[in-house]
């Protein structure tokens, strides 16, 4: 997942925004693409993209431009991308590398079970939920994310959590994590990033901390072995 750091962009976005249509100078997010397909290795048409919706569906790099929020991916595939400024970036990816998952996991495709999908899609390749490992990558965390009573239904109570402001706030990584575990990922296998991103403003660009003026990430993933 790429950093804020390293990037071209000014003012709310420095500096290594890599989203397009958040108000930008498209010729600094141009650059800072460059710059992450260089550091990369990725070709001018990688990574490939999807049209991020908030649901739950997962297509292969071959759908790429679809209304999803995952890739499903195989060893020698493109590098694909998710963009992230707060959501969760999640990766599967089998013990022998030659299956992946790619996604992107907000509380709405959290709660319709997006990296569930993800993992029944793994599982009718071959790849066991003993046998995938799974990072959950920088997102925001509860201390940063108070919900209202209508997300906060929507969720087992234990990943609920007091806030300060009053309300409950929600444990994304958490509610990603328990899901997974309750579909047969062993709890070795899961790990979830530490970095809170609404915290972390020196290295993160957060939605809600910065009330929607702000860059994005993208979190990456390419599995070797076979030629492109």
């Amino acid at each position: 997942m790429t950093t804020r750091l390293g990037g071209k962009s000014r003012g709310a976005f420095q500096s290594l925004n890599v989203g397009l249509r958040v108000g930008d100078e498209e010729e600094a997010v141009l650059e800072n693409v460059r710059r992450v397909r260089a550091e990369a290795g990725m070709g001018a048409d990688e990574p490939r993209r999807i049209r991020q919706v908030h649901g739950a569906a997962v297509v292969s790099p071959a759908e790429a431009g679809s209304a999803a929020d995952g890739f499903l991916l195989r060893a020698g595939d493109p590098w694909a991308a998710v963009s992230v400024a707060d959501c969760a970036p999640v990766a599967l990816v089998s013990e022998d590398g030659t299956w992946g998952a790619l996604l992107h996991s907000g509380w709405r495709g959290t709660a319709l079970g997006i990296s569930v999908r993800a993992l029944l899609a793994l599982e009718q390749h071959g790849v066991s939920p003993f046998g995938v490992r799974v990072v959950v990558g920088p997102c925001i965390h509860a201390c940063c994310y108070p919900v209202g009573a209508e997300v906060a239904s929507r969720f087992p109570t234990f990943l609920l959590k007091p806030h300060r402001s009053g309300r409950f706030a929600l444990d994304l990584p958490a509610a990603i994590t328990a899901s997974l575990e309750g579909a047969g990922v062993p709890a070795g296998r899961l790990a979830a990033a530490p970095e809170c991103t609404a915290c972390r403003q020196d290295l993160f660009y957060s939605h809600r901390r910065d009330s929607g003026v702000t860059g994005r990430h993208w979190a990456i993933l390419r599995l070797g072995g076979a030629a492109r």
